[in-house]
């Protein structure tokens, strides 16, 4: 019988040494959550004051970013070309582009690209000094009278 109740003591001891060991650790996950959350907050912090002073002297980003979105994921730009027409400056470029409309590419030897804002205050991808919708419907119809449809 004593050594059941030293043994059941011993195991009351032990029960409170692990509850003392998660205790510790809740406290140290505490601590540990609260740490990532006072560096996210203060990155967060950092960003929204970085995005604050790019809006306020760069207004015409956030105007441009539907037009960098085209450039990149629908025609294939890769940064350096999309760089270059950010800074309002026309692009040489050969090869083919992808109208999402027609659903094929078209060849350019000698196009000139470029951005422009429009009377409303839009940007507009440029090829050759017209948009690129009507660009590409240019060569569409000239696709189709070099095949022979009206």
């Amino acid at each position: 019988m004593k050594s059941l109740e030293r043994r059941n003591e011993d195991l009351q001891d032990r029960i409170l040494e692990l509850e003392d060991e998660a205790r510790q650790r809740e406290r140290q996950q505490a601590e540990q959550i609260q740490g990532i959350r006072n560096a996210y907050e203060q990155q967060h912090r950092k960003l929204s004051e970085f995005t604050d002073f790019v809006r306020r002297y760069f207004p015409y980003v956030e105007k441009l970013m539907p037009v960098i979105n085209f450039l990149r994921d629908r025609l294939g730009f890769n940064d350096g070309i999309i760089r270059r027409l950010c800074e309002f400056k026309e692009v040489g470029i050969k090869g083919e582009l992808y109208s999402s409309e027609f659903n094929r590419s078209f060849d350019t030897r000698h196009s000139v690209c470029s951005i422009r804002q429009d009377e409303n205050g839009r940007f507009d991808f440029k090829i050759d000094g017209v948009s690129h919708v009507n660009w590409f419907r240019k060569k569409m119809n000239e696709f189709r009278e070099a095949i022979g449809i009206p």
